[in-house]
């Protein structure tokens, strides 16, 4: 059988395959649907980013969302854009989620309004579950909002790690992630305050905590101490920034520290540790290697890292090939590219244990409509790389979407411990 013929049947089968959507930045439904909307909620988000590049302006962009200004006004500004970034990948989700709910193939001069309309009349109460429950059968979406409070089933936190950011000033060392009320004196004081916060957010439904790769130094309690008094002392106002490039490293003893200490704690609550690598402002930060010394000081804490490192996706993968703590998740990948994606998926079958892959997840905030274009984007991806296995006779049909159920549901679900969720 052509691979093509093979991919389509995996394709038909995946239609109303059970998701576990890894990695969102959904907010309560609430906020969504208090928003004023139309076209443009279509392009909020990464987006964002494609506009820019193009040439339009920050001012411009921002323009979009303000309602005081006529749509038709803003559809101006926006249109020499949109030919220019109609092709992204980013775009391709887009018009996915556009021809789903929308009935439409396109935006153009003729039919931006009605579109408008649509979105209107589709933005109230139950759009989460009409997109993520009915239409793209996602029992669960790991969402990173700053909250606990979802309010929703299908909705499960996952928490920032740095929630005091890099600490480098007396303001965020002396704030207490879990009570602004606390005064935090010593550094031992604020180890204390996050594992409460750590513990608070457990309690209410927190799966895990999320933090970045940056080149972190090697974790000293004594300079972390005596650094963290001479500010308390006003002795030093900031911090300097880790500099490039990320082999320099260990210019903030006290994040060093208290990040390590705040990574073991979460690993004794049997709670997952996710981190951002690559793609993100100045990438050259967040290399996935930056990240290996944690690894092996902590080989009990399981690692989710994110985003395959893109474009240190070597890197990446050799993490998952060298560290049985750490896995290895598509989320955002296949809307950044689907090339790399399918690259990425194909070596990562040849290095990595299937049990450690995990295919989605949608790395949205306001826009939810478009989780199902990028889900579409992701199984395409998926199909591709197993048909063209199958048909090379490296698996069969069956075992090939096994696998399959495995990277889209179980393993997100058996790294998150969600077996008992409803």
């Amino acid at each position: 059988m052509e691979i093509e013929k093979i991919k389509e049947k995996l394709l038909e089968k995946m239609e109303n395959l059970e998701i576990i959507d890894a990695h969102e930045h959904l907010p309560p439904e609430r906020i969504r649907i208090e928003k004023e909307t139309d076209v443009f909620i279509l392009f909020s988000h990464y987006t964002h980013g494609d506009l820019l590049r193009a040439g339009m302006s920050e001012e411009q962009y921002k323009s979009l969302f303000n309602h005081e200004i006529p749509l038709e006004k803003r559809w101006k500004i926006f249109l020499p854009f949109w030919k220019k970034i109609r092709y992204t990948s980013y775009s391709k989700a887009v018009l996915l989620s556009l021809k789903k709910f929308y009935g439409f193939d396109d935006i153009n001069d003729g039919n931006y309004y009605e579109i408008s309309e649509k979105i209107k009349e589709f933005n109230k109460k139950g759009i989460y579950k009409k997109v993520l429950r009915d239409t793209c059968k996602i029992k669960f979406a790991l969402t990173q909002c700053g909250t606990t409070e979802t309010e929703s089933e299908i909705l499960i936190p996952l928490m920032p790690l740095n929630k005091n950011g890099e600490m480098d000033t007396l303001e965020n060392l002396t704030k207490s992630p879990y009570n602004e009320k606390n005064r935090i004196k010593a550094i031992d004081d604020l180890i204390e305050e996050y594992k409460k916060y750590i513990l608070k957010s457990k309690e209410n439904g927190a799966v895990g905590f999320k933090t970045m790769a940056f080149p972190f130094g090697i974790p000293d309690r004594k300079k972390a101490r005596d650094l963290f008094n001479r500010i308390m002392k006003g002795k030093i106002k900031k911090i300097e920034a880790p500099v490039l490039p990320p082999s320099i490293i260990g210019t903030n003893p006290i994040f060093d520290y208290v990040h390590d200490e705040i990574i073991k704690f979460v690993g004794e609550q049997n709670l997952v540790i996710a981190v951002h690598t690559g793609y993100w402002g100045d990438f050259r930060r967040l290399s996935p290697e930056n990240f290996i010394p944690v690894l092996k000081r902590h080989p009990e804490v399981k690692f989710d890292i994110y985003h395959c490192g893109f474009p240190y996706v070597r890197e990446a993968l050799n993490l998952g090939k060298e560290y049985s703590n750490v896995y290895l998740n598509f989320a955002w990948t296949h809307i950044i590219s689907q090339k790399f994606a399918i690259d990425a998926l194909d070596e990562c079958f040849d290095l990595i244990p299937v049990n450690k892959i995990i295919a989605f997840g949608g790395d949205y905030n306001l826009p939810v409509e478009k989780v199902y274009g990028h889900l579409v984007m992701a199984k395409e991806d998926v199909a591709t790389v197993i048909a063209k296995r199958i048909k090379e006779k490296i698996m069969s049909f069956e075992d090939g979407f096994e696998v399959i159920k495995n990277i889209f549901f179980e393993n997100p679900k058996n790294l998150y411990n969600l077996t008992k969720r409803n």
